[in-house]
């Protein structure tokens, strides 16, 4: 018999026992429906975090700190504060940069860093532990805000204003709309163009009052984002400001120190030997590593989605081979016939692995057709979840879902192999007489 005959036939053979067909085709669907379910919310899931960390920042960018340096138990224990007037204070300042500077970086490791290949340009981030207070020109009010210096052309989603490429000038300043109203502000757009005034400490200065102030420009305002990783509330300087300032309240008798030092490579492709590079030395940080831990989660999530989907398709095969078996059992004499009449044992075999595989595809495509439907559900979803307008979380893979009505196609052939060997192996005239 040529293979579409077969095709054909196993198909009415399934027509004429349509109840028993669905129930298999079921019990194959609520595996595929959570596993169709998985693929999807994987799919959604790692188009949403990419597009999260694509935002969060510039990817040619990397982070590097000072490794944390092993101490003795007497360096490690929590030191007293002395207000001893025998102490004076050049050596307190001499006490401070020793403990600091086994944290903190200098300009030995901005040479460093700026050695290593394919390094286009070394940032330092001054500290802006010099600003006392912020003035609003909305109130006159002072506040002590949390104080941040965007280095890079990190993304940020704005309320008001704009920024050239996402990097901030001197005399420029951004702050978030929760700090809008508390400055005397009407609305974030009328901010715009207001000025915030900085009081800086002088480096030579040991009280708490500002020796020195600086008048900044606000162009924008910011406000917290579903694109945006680790968003805090906080003003936000340039580096050129925070440079000036830096150098104004640091106290001339240090050596320079920074918290920590951003990195701009001159590809991307070239980001992880950098950072394998200055890994050696110090520790760093990409925003591709803060993409591999999220998609890993995901990634987690979606293997055990797919594990549950995996038993429910486990317990189905036993439900096909079991009816597989009903089903030779029932036409026995049929079989016999077929054979009587001229038709191999190898075809006989091909039809009940074609009635398996039609049980798979109908079960598939159930399953995978309910789980397709929820994605109609994703703006409620998004809206639940407060993920923003327009996202999904739910993608439908074309490529994976073929591949999966395939495999569950295979899975239900190889189900029905027994049986199948079985009906292959009847004898013609045994089978004849069976009623």
């Amino acid at each position: 018999m040529r293979r579409i005959d077969i095709i054909k036939r196993a198909g009415r053979n399934l027509r004429q026992s349509k109840g028993r067909t669905i129930l298999t085709a079921l019990a194959i669907s609520v595996g595929a429906f959570t596993i169709g379910l998985a693929m999807m919310a994987g799919e959604g899931g790692r188009l949403y975090t990419n597009n999260i960390v694509d935002s969060a920042g510039d990817k040619k960018v990397i982070t590097v700190y000072k490794k944390a340096v092993s101490s003795s138990a007497e360096e490690e224990a929590l030191p007293e504060y002395s207000d001893s007037k025998d102490k004076n204070k050049s050596s307190e300042v001499k006490d401070r940069s020793s403990l600091r500077s086994k944290y903190s970086m200098g300009d030995e490791d901005l040479a460093k860093l700026r050695s290593i290949p394919h390094v286009e340009k070394v940032t330092p981030s001054y500290s802006t532990s010099g600003i006392v207070y912020v003035k609003s020109s909305g109130n006159g009010k002072k506040f002590t805000p949390g104080i941040a210096v965007k280095e890079d052309r990190t993304r940020a989603e704005l309320a008001a204003g704009s920024l050239d490429d996402f990097i901030l000038k001197s005399g420029e300043a951004i702050i978030p709309e929760s700090y809008v109203e508390k400055m005397g502000f009407a609305s974030a757009k009328s901010a715009i163009g207001k000025i915030i005034t900085l009081g800086i400490r002088g480096g030579s200065s040991w009280d708490a009052g500002a020796s020195k102030e600086i008048s900044l420009k606000i162009v924008a305002v910011d406000k917290q984002s579903d694109t945006t990783i680790f968003y805090q509330p906080a003003v936000r300087i340039s580096s050129d400001d925070a440079k000036d300032i830096y150098e104004y309240s640091h106290h001339k008798g240090l050596s320079n120190e920074y918290s920590l030092v951003i990195v701009s490579v001159d590809d991307v492709k070239n980001v992880d030997a950098v950072k394998d590079e200055i890994s050696k030395s110090y520790a760093a940080s990409s925003i591709q590593d803060a993409r591999k831990a999220l998609l890993t989660m995901v990634n987690v999530a979606q293997m055990a989605l797919i594990g549950f989907g995996g038993l429910a398709l486990l317990a189905s095969v036993f439900g096909i081979i079991n009816t597989m078996y009903i089903s030779v059992l029932e036409r026995t004499s049929q079989i016999g016939l077929m054979k009587a009449l001229g038709t191999s044992g190898r075809d006989i075999g091909r039809l009940f692995r074609y009635e398996a595989a039609w049980v798979g595809l109908l079960g598939g495509l159930i399953g995978v057709g309910s789980a397709s439907l929820i994605t109609l559900f994703n703006p409620a979803i998004a809206s639940a979840l407060k993920l923003g307008a327009g996202t999904n979380l739910l993608v439908i893979n074309p490529i994976q879902i073929i591949l999966l009505i395939v495999s569950l196609m295979v899975m239900a052939v190889l189900a029905g192999w027994l049986p199948s060997r079985k009906a292959t192996k009847l004898d013609p005239i045994e089978a004849l007489r069976t009623e």
